[in-house]
């Protein structure tokens, strides 16, 4: 395996950030809006209305309202928490681990007595933690991993088979541009998946880190660039991205320049993911079953209020599937959600 480590491989945004290991994209404080947005996968936050269940109060902080799939498990929490009647409070991070932990802290300022949060590092989040545990309030991370105060976590790394896949492709060798994410748990285990399935291998690896907002546009930019310095003939050529929207804007990178013999990688299973598959502009993702663990994480929250501090700690795993040419067609009729048409 060769390393090649690209110029903007630190983002400037990036490094600023000393929360633990984890570092995060710039994004401006969240805002309030009215309960019928509190499903959508759309930025903001968002209270529901006509709790039935007096004193249940479920927090959830959204890592960044652009993200679908993300958004989609902590819909699975909004939905589970509705429907026993729990008030709900929704907050979008907007990509800030900062304001992550500062929504984290205002959830259980404003009452909440559950919280869900996605992606960021547990470790990074310690001051919003810190409030909830002040307060014997549980918190469930999806994809941040278990820490003190944190009893509930989701496992959505699930990167292995893809990387292998990738490696296999490609025959061992010619050249793989990684888009990863630095400071999202999800795509550092990803990235550390992909690196253990290269390592002995002839393949040249570039690794360049997207941005969040702009994680599309971001890998759209590095993919030319890349694609630029590594023309036809050269060997076996492949995109790896950590999660579906860099890799769709890899997709579009590649379709501006007349590129066809470029392969290209996702993870989350995302239905711009599928679509793409099924066109041929991506030659597969791995779909995670991200709303069932929200729904799953909703469910282990109140059990958790219930068994105090009897509860154990306890880290879910999630259902996968690699789609791609092959299989996209009866994915998308099991999946008819993920379908665009």
């Amino acid at each position: 395996m060769f390393l090649v480590f690209s110029p903007r491989a630190v983002v400037p945004t990036l490094a600023a950030v000393a929360l633990a290991f984890a570092v995060a994209a710039c994004g401006s404080s969240s805002s309030s809006s009215s309960a019928a947005a509190a499903a959508s996968t759309s930025g903001g936050a968002s209270t529901s209305a006509g709790a039935s269940n007096s004193g249940c109060a479920y927090g959830v902080v959204r890592f960044d309202g652009t993200d679908p799939f993300s958004n989609a498990s902590m819909n699975g929490v909004v939905t589970y928490a509705k429907s026993i009647g729990c008030k709900v409070t929704v907050d979008d991070a907007q990509g800030n681990v900062n304001q992550a932990a500062s929504d984290i802290t205002n959830l259980v300022q404003g009452g909440a007595t559950r919280i869900a949060v996605s992606v960021f590092p547990s470790s990074a989040l310690k001051s919003g933690i810190a409030s909830a545990q002040a307060k014997g309030i549980p918190v469930a991370n999806w994809g941040g991993g278990l820490a003190p105060g944190v009893p509930i976590a989701a496992d959505v790394g699930l990167g292995a088979g893809m990387a292998q896949r990738v490696v296999q492709d490609l025959g061992g060798k010619g050249s793989l541009l990684a888009l990863e994410y630095a400071p999202g748990l999800p795509c550092q285990e990803r990235a550390k998946d992909l690196l253990a399935a290269v390592k002995g291998t002839k393949i040249q690896l570039t690794q360049e880190q997207i941005t969040i907002p702009g994680q599309v546009t971001s890998a759209d930019a590095a993919t030319t660039a890349w694609a630029n310095a590594h023309p036809p003939g050269g060997g076996p050529l492949a995109v790896w991205a950590c999660f579906d929207d860099p890799a769709t804007g890899a997709a579009a990178a590649l379709r501006s320049l007349g590129r066809t013999d470029v392969k290209v990688y996702g993870l989350n299973g995302t239905a711009a993911a599928m679509a793409l598959v099924k066109s041929g502009g991506m030659t597969a993702t791995t779909w995670v079953d991200g709303t069932d663990q929200g729904v799953e994480l909703g469910k282990l929250l109140q059990q958790a209020v219930k068994e105090g501090k009897s509860f154990k700690p306890i880290l879910i795993g999630g259902k996968t599937i690699i789609v791609d040419k092959s299989n996209v067609g009866s994915f998308l009729v099991a999946h008819p959600q993920l379908a665009t048409g």
